[in-house]
Order: C-alpha cells, then sequence, then structure tokens
C-alpha cells in the first residue's frame, strides 16, 4: 500500500539558514545585475538552495528572457549599465506584462527614501540595500514571495504575442480576441502565478474545482479551454496550455 509522504529537503548550505519550503524548489530565478561578482554569488547560492537561476547583465537581456521563458521571481539591481532609470524601467515593464511576478530589488547606489518609495510605487515586492542585510534574509523573503505567488497586481499577462486581461476575462492575438468563462481565467492566472506545473489534484486542492471532482473533469476542463483559444489561431491551446507527466503548464507564443 504506497502511502503519501512529505518531500525530503536536500540539507542547506553551510552559512543559508533560510526560509525554504518545498513547493519553491525547482522555481525558476532571474538575477538581473550588471556586476559578474554578484551576478555569481547569487547564481551560486540560488543553485544551491534548489532554485534554477538565469542571469541577465541588461535591462534588455532580462526582457528577452523574460518573453521567451516563464520566471517564478526575480531579483533585481536598479542601476545598470543603462542608466541610473534603467532598473526602474524594466520594473515598470515586468508590472505591465507579467503583472504577478515577484520582484525583489537589491540595489546598492539607490539608497534615498524617495528612490525606495519609486521602487514601490512602479511594483517591486521586497526592497533591499546590497551589504545591509544579510543574504539569507534576502532568500527567505524570496521564498516567501513565491509562496505568496506574486503581488496581486491587476494588469495584463504577455505570453509572447498572446495578451491574457484577466479583469475582462479575454485572450487576445493581434486583434483578434476570446473571451473566457470565470473558472477558465481562474485556471490561467493560477497557472501563470504558479513556480512549477501543476497536477489536476493541485488543481482540484486550489478551489478551481469541486472537492470531490474526479481527475477526468479537470482534464475535460483544460481541454475545453485549449479547443476556446484555438478559435484564436489554429492549434494555439495545445502551445499555449501544455502538459507533461509533471502537469499543466503555460508557454509563449512566439
Amino acid at each position: 500500500m504506497l502511502r503519501n509522504r512529505a518531500p525530503v529537503l536536500p540539507p542547506l548550505p553551510p552559512g543559508l539558514e533560510v526560509y525554504r519550503p518545498a513547493e519553491v524548489l525547482g522555481s525558476r530565478v532571474l538575477v538581473v545585475d550588471d556586476e559578474v561578482p554578484m551576478q555569481m554569488q547569487l547564481q551560486l547560492d540560488l543553485n544551491d538552495l534548489g532554485y534554477q537561476p538565469k542571469v541577465a547583465g541588461s535591462a534588455d537581456a532580462a526582457r528577452d528572457l523574460l518573453t521567451r521563458e516563464r520566471m517564478s521571481g526575480v531579483v533585481l539591481d536598479l542601476v545598470l549599465d543603462e542608466g541610473e532609470e534603467s532598473g526602474f524601467e524594466l520594473l515598470r515593464w515586468i508590472r505591465q506584462h507579467h503583472p504577478g511576478l515577484p520582484v525583489i530589488v537589491l540595489s546598492a547606489a539607490q539608497v534615498s527614501s524617495a528612490a525606495i518609495r519609486k521602487a514601490y510605487e512602479h511594483g517591486a515586492s521586497s526592497y533591499f540595500v546590497k551589504g545591509n542585510v544579510p543574504m539569507a534574509h534576502i532568500y527567505s523573503d524570496l521564498a516567501a514571495r513565491l509562496v505568496e505567488t506574486g503581488t496581486g497586481r491587476s494588469g495584463s499577462y504577455i505570453f509572447g504575442r498572446l495578451e491574457f486581461d484577466p479583469t475582462k476575462r479575454t485572450m487576445s492575438v493581434g486583434s483578434r480576441n476570446t473571451r473566457l468563462t470565470p473558472q477558465q481565467t481562474a485556471l490561467v492566472v493560477h497557472l501563470a502565478q504558479g513556480s512549477k506545473p501543476a497536477t489536476a489534484g493541485d488543481l482540484i486542492n486550489a478551489g478551481l474545482f469541486r472537492p470531490d471532482a474526479a481527475r477526468s473533469t479537470v482534464h475535460s476542463a483544460l481541454l475545453t479551454l485549449r479547443r476556446k483559444l484555438d478559435e484564436l489561431e489554429p492549434s494555439l491551446g495545445s502551445r499555449f496550455l501544455l502538459s507533461t507527466a509533471r502537469g499543466y503548464s503555460l508557454g509563449t507564443i512566439i
């Protein structure tokens, strides 16, 4: 008889005694920093903690990565080589295109109260000054933000050419659009803000279906959503709503 077992977490690296719940393991985190030593430290630490880190040395590189790949969170240096406003501009772009994505600001130069206020006004989830707090504190905050699945801000999600507006419940490709049901909207939001693929059981436990719903009911609902998206473009549904042995996730439409 098989029994459900709690996941066994790998041991924490020495010096990184951080908050790290099992559900964040494997999450993809984008590090945006133009200082190579800081890039290397963050990348090594995040990898040791069980994340899948990606690195961008500029705002343009970060936009490119976020357009092509789904990330669970961002660690952002506000002052990049492009100029003093480049980090703020990237933060504003992230909020416009990925409204639920947690962004942890980690900066050295912007330490004034005005800059901190501006960062939060632009959508920062947290703000830390390099060297002022232990790195373990920052990594613990990142995990907490991932568990919260973002900031909950309103706005459109951009999946390449596909735009999703949860407020209007619409999916759009160019001038074509289709309206989703409330349940379909909730499904897309849940998958967009998750840090890893979601199984049918995960979607039931999240309250998106009745507690006694069968797995086949979930699969049928997702197939219906795929067909709805095919109204916008042939085979769009299967290219956007991905299904693997690990569960359901969302892709980017190029």
